[in-house]
């Protein structure tokens, strides 16, 4: 073994197990009271407030980002790297600050927020409110991964579609989405496990949320919640039940992407 494979072996195995240590260490004295966590039913509530905005966030990144990542591969226009740039933003902003513009945007005096609360919209501690809060910082992902997809296909394909009769639109939709079916479901997983682990942007913005009349935490606040108020016992619990739930749809999600056939190039 050369030395670069014996360095390139090194630097993996130490970053793996960075990453998977901890996690390890929370499963190991977790995991055997995760029954007991899904026995309150705050808790519960507070993991299904938390699905469902991410969910709902997944939805949004893939129905908006598909088309922009699309126009980042293909097409050549002024001002496109401050576009580029742009779709960065979520990611080096930290989150906190996220909520605090959210919420000047879409909740205070300013902007839209006059026309939002006119038309009796509620941003703050609100199922719209955390969904904008989770795109927000979601969003890219599905972009970039989009985007990547589209920049490997053959633009021939394309142009032959259109030289055929094909309309722009029907070409997009019968030639491009069939080719991308694969990083459209990895987009849409990595946008709703990346709005999972929100909860900078959600301190401002929802910190708990308005169900039909319960006041919900967001799990990550409801675990931030119960470490400050019984302490890291009660916190690791619920941790470890968020993310058995989490590494189990994103495991079942990616076995399903891999194995179904209509997900296969």
């Amino acid at each position: 073994m050369n030395s670069l494979r014996v360095l390139l072996l090194v630097a993996s195995v130490l970053l793996l197990l960075f990453i998977a240590y901890p996690l390890l260490v929370l499963l190991d004295l977790g995991v055997g009271q995760v029954s007991s966590a899904f026995a309150v039913p705050s808790f519960v509530d507070s993991l299904e407030a938390t699905l469902l905005i991410s969910t709902l966030a997944a939805v949004i990144s893939l129905v908006l980002g598909t088309p922009l990542g699309y126009v980042l591969a293909r097409y050549e226009f002024r001002f496109r790297d401050i576009v580029d740039a742009l779709v960065d933003v979520p990611i080096m902003i930290p989150h906190i600050i996220v909520g605090i513009m959210v919420v000047l945007a879409f909740a205070s005096n300013l902007g839209a927020g006059p026309l939002v609360t006119g038309a009796g919209i509620g941003v703050i501690n609100t199922v719209l409110g955390a969904t904008l809060a989770v795109t927000y910082v979601s969003a890219t992902y599905t972009v970039r991964v989009i985007q990547s997809a589209v920049a490997v296909i053959d633009p021939n394909t394309e142009l032959t579609a259109r030289t055929l009769g094909a309309s722009p639109i029907f070409t997009f939709v019968h030639v491009v989405l069939p080719q991308i079916r694969r990083a459209l479901a990895s987009g849409a997983i990595l946008a709703w496990a990346r709005s999972v682990a929100e909860v900078g942007a959600l301190f401002v913005v929802a910190y708990y949320i308005n169900i039909g009349g319960r006041l919900v935490y967001p799990s990550s606040i409801y675990i931030y919640e119960s470490y400050l108020g019984t302490g890291l016992a009660e916190a690791v619990k619920f941790s470890a039940a968020v993310v058995l739930v989490s590494l189990g749809i994103f495991v079942v999600y990616r076995i399903i992407i891999r194995r179904v056939p209509q997900f296969s190039r």
